[in-house]
């Protein structure tokens, strides 16, 4: 049953649709506003509702926060309705919600919540509604309201499979609205029980195993749900042995078995292989043969096998998850196999055939192959100043990278415009407050939809107000007139100068590593505990300060400006003189600890590689994408310091492979 009307009066929890009359004791400056900012939202956090309440009552009408406090009030009653009525689909009347939503237009609270009620309307199926809403979300979608979007194009007739595919090919738990568009598929044969199975595989092979369990239990008044049994795929999964050793006594679907499988390969993806080939070869369907080979190919992949192309073969390229896709592809590099490489790249999915990476490298296998004029054609479709593979592309059609020409100095009014901007007032006012992710969404948001020159005058304030990530944000999505110096910023400019001559370390090289790092915030906080500008480990502080003489270094002086460049810029110099004075095996040590490249180093045994195919190969895809950046930021950075350009190709070098 759906609740569509008047849900406020099934519930005590009022409701600030359109705000409420509230007593507003005047509040002496900015900072006491802000800290009571801070404590309505720890209120919200931890579900305090009364305390919400009374704090809420005290923030004046007219105050920056004012979105924040009334679209998280209607939060409160959203989720008083649902605890009231769980069995039901609630969903929020367009007279409830769109005056909300109207008053706080531009606003980050609204668009998220426009996006949950874009994803109401698709499951209960209300698409003139959902059409004419969709249109006013200003920032790119999550993935629960892309699932409502491919809901719609089903309804229409255009559901365009490839799409359907990146989510079959989803690793972690689906959002409820992407659960009810597969479950809808499915009983309409748009979905069949071997996709489903694919999805179950992937949450398995990813070690989400009661997700896998979730998911099945989710779909159980379907035939596919109804032939599963939830107890059979968790034993599978957690004791994949003992179910490898029944083996096909097991009747039914071979769910349980491949599940096993996949559980197996993680640990011994060439015992997998053994299997597919001797005892289970014709055992299973085709369609679970074909997912266990694409998987392989991905676990012999991740540590350079050379076998994994060959693994990939023998799978179906429709059945791949985007991720196998693109390890094909790095297989085939592996190998400097590049009639593979073209051929895997084509049969990629649309979209990921045309990122810049891929078709940077079919440009290069075409090129292998004698066939220079559609290698042109490629790299004319990748290059660009500012990408790794951009810089590449540019660099294999004989140009040389030149800093773009500088946009006209913004007037006194574009400036003015920014700084007025209640949006970005709104997120500075957020920042201070310490709400950093809320500011910081509360940016993207404004930037999202701004042009040229509004997001030049973005990022000059949000520099000014040391927003310094923020500007480098805007400044990144201009894209015919583009300022260097707010792309590549150049904070504590006197510090890094110093430091880096005494230490020995090029200059570029440490901002484009900061920029990556950290983008300039000096508070930045990693998930593991790294800190500061240059993102140090406690422990490698500790090291480092130990190793050059820091004698009275304390963990506390960890983000303080000159010691972290002072402790990071060593460390960097220890990695680089460690790893061959290599600048790609020093900034991947850096990032994933300087053990890494030297294994990676030894897998490739005798061999050489260019650079660009080492840092494509690399097994983390944050080291893989850290590595990019910085390289491609060191050369912008050059260029902005030292007017020099170097080519990104000579800075990357060889990389020497170590027995």
């Amino acid at each position: 049953m759906t609740i569509f009307q008047n849900i406020s009066r099934w519930i005590s929890f009022p409701l600030m649709a359109a705000g409420i009359a509230l007593s507003q004791p005047a509040l002496a400056n900015k900072e006491v506003e802000a800290e009571l900012m801070k404590q309505i939202k720890s209120a919200y956090v931890d579900g305090a509702y009364d305390k919400f309440n009374r704090l809420a009552a005290q923030m004046p009408e007219k105050s920056v926060f004012r979105p924040h406090v009334e679209i998280w009030q209607f939060r409160f009653f959203q989720k008083g309705v649902e605890k009231k009525f769980p069995d039901r689909e609630v969903v929020w009347s367009k007279s409830e919600i769109l005056p909300l939503l109207n008053k706080h237009e531009s606003s980050w609270p609204a668009e998220t919540l426009r996006r949950d009620w874009l994803e109401q309307l698709a499951r209960t199926a209300q698409w003139d509604e959902f059409a004419a809403q969709r249109s006013q979300l200003r920032y790119r979608p999550d993935q629960g309201v892309e699932c409502a979007d491919l809901m719609y194009a089903a309804e229409q007739g255009q559901l365009v499979r490839y799409k359907l595919n990146a989510v079959l090919s989803a690793d972690k738990r689906l959002p409820r609205t992407c659960r009810v568009m597969l479950k809808n598929l499915y009983k309409v044969g748009g979905v069949s029980a071997q996709d489903l199975d694919r999805h179950v595989l992937q949450l398995v092979a990813n070690n989400q195993l009661s997700e896998a369990v979730r998911f099945v239990e989710d779909f159980s008044e379907t035939a596919w749900g109804k032939a599963i049994v939830s107890s059979s795929l968790r034993e599978a999964t957690t004791n994949p042995d003992k179910t490898l050793k029944a083996g096909l006594t097991i009747t039914g679907t071979d769910l349980y078995l491949t599940s096993a499988l996949a559980r197996r390969a993680v640990q011994d993806y060439k015992d997998v292989a053994g299997l597919l080939e001797g005892t289970l070869s014709g055992k299973l369907s085709t369609s679970s043969e074909q997912w266990l080979w694409s998987h392989v190919g991905y676990r012999a992949g991740l540590v350079w096998d050379r076998n994994a192309l060959v693994y990939f073969k023998r799978s179906n390229p429709e059945l791949m998850s985007q991720e196998q896709q693109e390890w094909k592809v790095r297989s085939a590099l592996l190998l400097e196999d590049w009639p593979a490489v073209l051929q895997a790249t084509n049969e990629m999915n649309p979209v990921l055939k045309e990122d810049k990476a891929w078709v940077y490298w079919r440009g290069r296998a075409l090129a292998n192959t004698g066939k220079m004029v559609e290698a042109r054609q490629e790299w004319i479709k990748a290059r660009s100043p500012f990408s790794f593979y951009g810089k590449l592309a540019d660099e294999e059609l004989g140009n040389v990278v030149t800093a773009p020409k500088r946009p006209e100095l913004l007037t006194a009014a574009e400036l003015d415009w920014a700084k007025k901007h209640p949006g970005l007032v709104r997120a500075l006012a957020l920042y201070d407050a310490g709400l950093r992710t809320d500011g910081f969404w509360e940016f993207n948001l404004q930037v999202a939809q701004m042009k040229d020159r509004e997001l030049l005058a973005a990022a000059t304030w949000a520099e000014r107000n040391q927003l310094y990530d923020r500007a480098i944000a805007a400044a990144d999505r201009t894209e015919i007139e583009h300022d260097l110096s707010l792309r590549y910023l150049t904070p504590f400019r006197s510090n890094m100068q110093a430091k880096t001559r005494e230490i020995g370390v090029d200059e570029s090289w440490v901002y484009g590593l900061i920029r990556q790092e950290s983008r300039f915030v000096t508070i930045a906080r990693s998930g593991v505990g790294a800190s500061g500008l240059m993102q140090v480990m406690p422990a490698t502080a500790k090291y480092v300060a130990k190793k050059i003489g820091l004698s009275d270094f304390q963990p506390a002086d960890i983000t303080e400006i000159e010691t972290n460049l002072t402790l990071g810029t060593s460390y960097l110099k220890m990695v680089f003189e460690q790893h061959d004075q290599s600048p790609v095996l020093a900034s991947a040590g850096y990032n994933a600890g300087p053990s890494r490249p030297a294994l990676w180093k030894r897998r490739l045994g005798d061999r050489k590689v260019e650079g660009a195919i080492f840092a494509e190969l690399i097994p983390f895809d944050e080291t893989r994408g850290y590595v990019k950046n910085v390289m491609s930021n060191t050369v912008a950075y050059s260029l902005l310091l030292n007017n020099a350009s170097t080519p990104l190709k000579q800075r990357l070098g060889m990389i020497y492979g170590s027995k």
